[in-house]
């Protein structure tokens, strides 16, 4: 599979010299990937785009509009920008072309993608292949050269089966790291060591990419000076009190020790230098008697994890067990073949479905099962139609009428009469119909609030057609930005079709659309079938004034203590909030219990609030009493789990799930993955500094145009997840922290 340069007659001079696809040639299925293209000896002063044109997971061909620029007067351009690949074999395009001649392409690169190719060198200037992974395979972005990686790499592959457990990916230095959110979203684990100093807009990606449920892992135990003049340092600094200067310390007995069975790390007795913590809200991982040696903090969705220690420096990065190291830090626990296949067990499923975004998208599928002919009933309309133009006509031009020449009337008459029947069934709905189910994050921090909005859109249409489609988001508060929604394509986690893993084939019925640019929400010449459904995913992000206050702590028992209330513009209903491994539940049953409206407060120490372990909550387990016939030895009570519903179509119960999978018992009481929600777990939050609300709202987040006109949804509801700060703190009475207890001989 190579790469094939097509030059054109436009600029016959036209030179490709820098082609990168994805990480090092490496990415995700459905997922937006970065792309970075250089060329010479274009026209000077005209104005080029980028293109890249790959199958969506129907087979259609999505021409998307990376980027535009202008040409340099030494005819020089470089363009970047993100796209996503549909199907996870097939062959894609990517072009220069002029604006205003997007049918010319100046350049024209041939692209060959599948699951088993060799990725390309991470230094090399032309991607010649591109790798897709499955939604399933995690990975891990390191930045140049870092200790013990490679052999935790070959440990993962080694334990890796029937499918890539993990996939590494490594960039040579901090200047090829994107400064665009949503090229990390192929990225599940982000690790930095050594040097920090990148651009703030590649900060602010990053911390984008971490509320949205990014996992960051940053190591400084001597660079800690010069991680703290850095943007990125100025960010994490105040969230962990991260002091300027290191300390010497000696005591990493209990690093060795967070590794089940690990190697002695030998000091030599030499200190070694370690990043000052302050404990506050960071949940500790890895303590010692200097201070902790790894700390967590939820930030939004995702999770930041701060290693004190230099893991490129010695004695760790000598440490024999440094690649069993990676596996607790990263899996949580170190790798077997038991524990390598724990997460991919999944029961036999008669439904088809095998990940809980397929179970989303088959439930808002626009496609009515009302008034809709089974294909027995289609079928047995077809014989009956045979009957009636072949046998009943004989008989009745024959036998009936004794004249058979009046055939030539009855024969067209009953094949244009039953057309009219036909085509009169099909004009029964002339109006679009759209489901739709929403998710909005609104994470409180400080003064601001961030907002999330996802949206899954499935149309359906009664004719055939082609139209222009765009998301227009629906901001819930006052933002001086106007956020623009990223709409495109969804595919499922299957090799079904409309699935991204069918590998691709000849494809007749072939068509092609456009994706206008990255951050316009718009898709133009998008084909519709008749009474078939086209399945869209947009969402968008923005910040705005506090939408949230809250006064929440938890108690040395982890119980979840005060109060908070929304400016949300509607109610809130049916919600639950989970701490710890608790859930909160109102024990009234009327509308005004469960409904949470603008400036109501929530109160822990309400009489209608009461706690309920999360895991029982989760699974439905009831304990059943064993009957008096039974003999002692055996008789007693028994638990009992309520098997999860994988028929269901209620977005709350699919997307509660998708929030608390790991709190559930992950695949193994489900039955499914969670490949493509990955990012939307916040079972590791809700263990730190973060309690969630889980609502539903009226109110939807996303509205979708067809044409010129806005479609009214048929179906469309709204899950709210409000991220709620909790102070970490123990309470008043209980023992104090040594922070706490330094601040009191002060004051005194």
């Amino acid at each position: 599979m190579t790469l094939i340069l097509v030059t054109t007659g436009v600029c016959s001079a036209a030179e490709l010299t820098a082609l990168r696809l994805g990480y090092g040639g490496v990415g995700t299925t459905g997922k937006w990937l970065p792309i970075t293209v250089e060329a010479g000896g274009l026209p000077a002063g005209e104005h080029v785009q980028l293109r890249a044109a790959f199958s969506d997971p129907r087979g259609d061909t999505c021409v998307q509009i990376v980027d535009e620029v202008e040409i340099g007067m030494d005819g020089s351009a470089s363009l970047t920008g993100c796209f996503r690949c549909g199907r996870i074999e097939g062959l894609g395009t990517v072009s220069l072309n002029l604006t205003g001649a997007p049918d010319n392409a100046i350049l024209r690169m041939a692209i060959a993608h599948a699951e088993n190719v060799e990725p390309a060198s991470s230094d090399a200037l032309i991607h010649r292949t591109l790798k897709l992974n499955k939604a399933g395979t995690l990975t891990l972005m390191t930045v140049g050269e870092v200790a013990g990686i490679e052999e935790f790499l070959r440990n993962t592959e080694f334990y890796s089966t029937t499918q890539p457990l993990l996939q590494g990916v490594r960039v040579a230095s901090l200047r090829q790291l994107p400064d665009i959110a949503v090229a990390y979203e192929s990225v599940d684990y982000l690790l930095l060591t050594d040097e920090f100093a990148m651009s703030p807009a590649q900060t602010a990606a990053i911390q984008q990419w971490v509320r949205a449920g990014g996992n960051l892992f940053v190591s400084a135990g001597n660079s800690v000076t010069e991680f703290v003049t850095t943007d990125l340092g100025a960010w994490l600094s105040p969230i962990f009190g991260i002091r300027p200067e290191p300390i010497p310390t000696r005591d990493l007995t209990s690093l060795q020790g967070y590794v089940q069975g690990a190697s002695r790390l030998e000091d030599n007795f030499r200190s070694v230098p370690m990043a000052v913590l302050q404990r506050g809200q960071t949940l500790p991982e890895v303590d010692s008697l200097s201070g902790l040696i790894i700390g967590r903090q939820s930030v939004g969705t995702g999770v930041v994890t701060f290693i004190a220690v230099d893991i490129n420096q010695r004695p760790v990065s000598r440490w024999p067990s440094l690649p069993q190291f990676y596996e607790t830090l990263l899996l949580g626990e170190k790798l077997t073949r038991r524990s390598a296949q724990t997460s991919r067990n999944m029961r036999i499923s008669q439904s088809g479905v095998s990940d809980l975004s397929t179970q989303l998208m088959a439930a808002v599928d626009a496609t009515s099962e009302e008034g809709r002919w089974s294909t027995w009933g289609v079928m047995g309309i077809i014989v009956g139609w045979l009957l009636l133009i072949g046998p009943v006509d004989y008989l009745l031009v024959t036998r009936v009428l004794k004249r058979p020449h009046v055939t030539w009337i009855t024969f067209p008459s009953l094949i244009l009469g039953g057309a009219a029947v036909v085509y009169s069934f099909a004009a029964d709905n002339p109006l679009l119909q759209l489901n739709q189910w929403h998710v909005l994050d609104v994470i409180a921090d400080g003064n601001k609030s961030y907002i999330t909005a996802r949206s899954w859109m499935s149309v359906s249409s009664p004719r055939t057609m082609r139209s222009d489609v765009k998301a227009l988001p629906s901001v819930p508060g006052d933002t001086s930005s106007n956020p623009l929604a990223r709409l495109t394509w969804a595919g499922r986690a299957e090799d079904v079709f409309g699935g991204m893993y069918r590998t691709g084939g000849i494809s007749l019925g072939r068509q092609s659309y456009t994706h206008e640019g990255f951050d316009d929400g718009r898709l133009t010449g998008v084909p519709f079938l008749t009474n078939g459904s086209r399945s869209l995913f947009a969402e968008w992000n923005t910040q705005c004034e506090s939408l949230i206050d809250t006064q929440l702590s938890a108690s040395g028992f982890g119980l979840l203590t005060g109060t908070f209330s929304h400016k949300l513009p509607f109610p809130i209903t049916d919600w639950i909030i989970v701490y710890g491994n608790r859930v909160y539940r109102t024990s009234g049953h009327t509308s005004r219990a469960t409904r949470l409206s603008p400036g109501d407060v929530w109160d822990s120490n309400s009489p209608e609030i009461f706690p309920f372990d999360l895991k029982t909550w989760l699974t439905g387990v009831r304990s059943t009493a064993g009957g008096g016939n039974e003999p002692v030895s055996t008789r007693g009570s028994t638990q009992i789990n309520t098997p999860y519903d994988k028929s269901s179509t209620d977005p709350h119960y699919i997307l509660t799930m998708a929030s608390l999978f790991d709190a559930a018992g992950g695949s193994n009481y489900t039955g499914l993955a969670q490949s493509l929600f990955r990012q939307m777990e916040l079972s590791d939050s809700i263990r730190m500094n973060h309690a969630v609300l889980i609502g539903l709202a009226e109110t939807p987040s996303t509205a979708l145009a067809v044409g010129k006109q806005t479609i009214e949804p048929a179906i469309s509801q709204t899950v709210i997840r409000l991220l709620l700060p909790v102070n970490r703190k123990p309470s008043s009475g209980l023992a104090r922290t040594r922070e706490e207890l330094e601040k009191l001989k002060e004051a005194e």
